[in-house]
């Protein structure tokens, strides 16, 4: 296996970009990568399990209103279209909630995909 990053590492998406899907799957943190309408790319194991969502289909699917739209809001997808607008996606952010635990704190990270999308990281506090 890999030396895998971490999740404060400042270039991350692009260490992330850099693993197999295997890898990938072996964070410790969730790690979700979206195009850039909103639609999943990749949706780790690794979020599937921490977040306790299951099996359930989430490729091609838009996330915001197909997976998660409690995040559809103001406070989770509005911050990301600032920062896209602004050109620049490189925020952290704190989330209360998550599919098994709805007062679970998360740190959200949302960096830029190399190929015009962007990844969404959630680490579980």
């Amino acid at each position: 296996m890999t030396d895998l990053p971490d999740y404060d590492d400042r270039v991350l998406a692009r260490k992330v970009e850099a693993l197999s899907a295997q890898d990938i799957d072996a964070l410790p943190f969730g790690a979700i990568r979206l195009a850039p309408d909103g639609t999943v790319a990749h949706y780790s194991e690794a979020e599937r399990r921490l977040s306790g969502s299951g099996e359930r289909p989430r490729l091609g699917l838009n996330f915001f209103r197909k997976i998660a739209p409690c995040m559809d809001n103001d406070q989770y997808r509005g911050r990301i279209e600032k920062a896209l607008a602004r050109g620049t996606l490189d925020l952290e952010f704190t989330h209360i909630g998550d599919f098994e635990d709805r007062e679970r704190e998360l740190t959200v990270r949302v960096q830029s995909a190399t190929d015009g999308g962007y990844w969404v990281f959630m680490r579980r506090d």
